[in-house]
């Protein structure tokens, strides 16, 4: 796993540890909205990178998985590797 990814996981569970016990303080409540956006726009990802997912061969669930994650991180580097056009 890239150091990039490492970093954005660890960013997505600081987010949702103060979503939920900051509760109603304002770090809570935008804490928790930050989540839901980067959750919409990483399933907007998934559906613009479906076809790139498929084609790139190995696990499917685990390439959409990590499309939701990572987004175009996860995209850079299956280009890198050589696994999509």
């Amino acid at each position: 796993m890239s150091t990039t990814k490492k970093i954005m996981l660890v960013t997505y569970v600081i987010l949702a540890i103060l979503a939920f016990t900051q509760g109603n303080a304002a770090l809570g409540i935008w804490s928790g909205r930050l989540l839901l956006i980067l959750a919409a726009a990483h399933a907007v990802e998934m559906l613009v990178f479906f076809k790139a997912c498929r084609t790139a061969g190995g696990s499917m669930p685990a390439h959409m998985l990590n499309v939701f994650l990572f987004g175009i991180v996860h995209m850079n580097e299956l280009k890198a590797a050589g696994k999509t056009s």
